[in-house]
């Protein structure tokens, strides 16, 4: 099967993102019966701000798959308005899935797939789980705008008396003498960063579709305090095996099975 795959590869400043490193991970798990092609008739989207309206002219007559990772805000108007109406829809979780149906109306076909998080390489080894000791509360995040909830996360920890060490770069980073900012991290190093912790706190204060970080403290074997703002608590509630499968159910999808 010919797959043309079309997204932005990286955020403004060259760095990568949840979005993109989702897009990396489903096209690394790709069956052998795919073969990239640019001509293809089937064509997956990912994030495409930097797109503009000609992108709709190449997308004409084809079966268009769009991957989901956020609410599209950014995104030219023609371009979005155009796949609302012609291609199907592929969200992270239930909750993007509905938050998304409220925002833009109906879409012409719809599902919801997590994203191909590498599970196994933030679960602890059995050396890690039998020598290792776990204390005290971690957050990290891309802090790079207020909905991260920075402000929810410090007032919560101090309202308890609770001290936190912070990852990760931005201007919205959580504040305060008990807030410890390590800065950023690799996200290679980022398993045994978290082995160290016993619990993970994330509390946004706007719609996270899905929320990497809160599946990678999970799959690090990390107590998660989030909220309902985060769309993977769906699937640490009811549908842990879904997180497995994600990378299988996404070609299953796209293969027409």
């Amino acid at each position: 099967m010919k797959l043309a795959w079309l997204h932005d590869e990286a955020n403004a400043d060259g760095t990568k993102g949840g979005a993109e490193l989702t897009m990396d991970e489903f096209r690394a798990q790709a069956p052998a019966w795919v073969e990239f092609s640019a001509d293809a008739n089937t064509v997956v989207v990912g994030n495409c701000v930097s797109f503009q309206p000609e992108l709709v002219k190449e997308l004409e007559g084809k079966r268009v798959i769009r991957y989901h990772h956020d609410l599209s805000y950014h995104e030219h108007p023609v371009v979005r308005e155009w796949m609302d109406e012609h291609a199907e829809h592929i969200f992270t979780s239930p909750l993007h899935l509905e938050q998304y149906r409220f925002s833009a109306g109906p879409t012409k076909t719809s599902t919801a797939i997590p994203p191909a998080v590498p599970l196994e390489r933030f679960k602890p080894n059995r050396q890690q789980r039998r020598h290792g000791k776990r204390q005290g509360i971690v957050t990290f995040a891309s802090w790079q705008n207020p909905n991260k909830g920075a402000h929810l996360v410090s007032e919560t920890l101090y309202r308890q008396g609770l001290e936190a060490d912070c990852y990760g770069h931005g201007a919205h980073v959580p504040y305060g003498d008990h807030i410890h900012v390590k800065g950023g991290y690799d996200q290679e190093e980022l398993p045994q960063i978290l082995w160290q912790y016993e619990q993970f706190i994330f509390l946004p204060n706007a719609i996270e579709p899905f929320g990497r970080c809160v599946v990678e403290a999970w799959a690090a074997g990390l107590e998660v305090l989030t909220n309902d703002l985060v769309g993977s608590k769906w699937f640490l509630e009811n549908d842990t095996d879904a997180l497995e499968t994600a990378a299988q159910d996404f070609w299953r999808y796209i293969s027409g099975a």
